[in-house]
């Protein structure tokens, strides 16, 4: 866990605490500040605390109102970085040999020298998120593989920038990923769900490892040519009629749209519009439309008597 200068404790803060009586609360709310893990997910690698004993911290410090007060204010916030100069970058560099060696491996991969105000972004990350430079590194490749991933799927060619660069450097760091362990850990899952077959897991609300029959039905689905939307779609109508999700009858329906050569939901829209109305169940032709305008105009004559 990376080291912090500082940590602060508002008087309110520290009075609920004292009041609280609890060191385990205390040590717990000042991992919470450390590391922004808010969720306690990697708590129990860093404080020597049992299951049982975090569990009460944590109902204490929700109970404080300290629990949520820490989740609604990340850690980290662009608004209070300090606000870097040039020299600050020359400086820095000099004393920190990764710092150069970190600018050439990101302007190589953006195919471009960094600008004066990116290698403040830079800083700003490597000085006050305090990252890694081999975190670094892991967040720009998992940046390069969204953009991919985004251009792929929407047939873009968008180009990765400092500015996503950044932004994912700040998740990282309210997140608590500053180990490469972490960091790798974290892209997995990411990647897992950007995949179709975890965007449609999703979409049909699974909380749950697939099982083979699911992956079965889900891969055909995605063979057939369906993209995620579409897939939805065949969802809702399935808990429309069934009440909940029904693999057969979903695949029945997405079946039927195959057959009919309907991928998208823009197709699937197109050929539900229903036709034309037509009086009475027919079309009427020349003549029964002259026979309807004669006796409109004998009713219309009738009225004026």
């Amino acid at each position: 866990m990376e080291a912090l200068d500082y940590i602060t404790l508002t008087p309110q803060e520290t009075s609920k605490l004292l009041a609280a009586g609890s060191g385990d609360a205390a040590l717990v709310y000042l991992y919470i500040k450390a590391t922004g893990d808010t969720r306690l997910v990697h708590a129990s690698e860093h404080l020597s605390l049992q299951a049982q004993a975090l569990g009460w911290a944590e109902t204490l410090l929700k109970q404080l109102g300290l629990l949520d007060a820490t989740a609604e204010s990340p850690r980290f916030d662009k608004a209070s970085a300090p606000s870097y100069t040039g020299e600050a970058v020359a400086a820095f560099a000099a004393q920190d040999s990764s710092f150069s060696l970190l600018q050439g491996e990101i302007s190589r991969r953006l195919a471009r020298p960094l600008t004066s105000e990116e290698l403040k972004t830079l800083l700003a990350i490597r000085d006050y998120l305090k990252l890694p430079p081999e975190v670094v590194n892991m967040a720009v490749t998992f940046c390069i593989q969204k953009n991919d991933y985004y251009n792929r799927t929407h047939g873009k060619d968008r180009t990765i920038t400092m500015r996503s660069i950044e932004q994912e450097a700040y998740q990282w760091a309210n997140k608590g990923i500053t180990t490469l362990e972490r960091a790798s850990d974290y892209i997995g899952k990411r990647l897992k769900n950007m995949s179709p077959e975890g965007q449609v897991k999703r979409l049909l609300h699974l909380d749950h490892p697939l099982v083979e029959s699911e992956r079965t039905y889900i891969h055909a689905w995605l063979d057939w040519g369906f993209d995620p939307d579409t897939i939805a779609s065949a969802y809702e109508k399935t808990v429309l009629s069934k009440g909940s999700l029904n693999w057969r009858y979903m695949n029945g329906i997405l079946q039927n749209w195959h057959e009919k050569g309907l991928h998208r939901v823009d197709q699937i829209q197109s050929e539900k519009k229903p036709a034309a109305p037509r009086e009475h169940g027919f079309t009427p032709g020349e003549s029964e439309l002259q026979a309807i305008a004669a006796m409109k105009r004998r009713h219309a004559a009738k009225k004026e008597e």
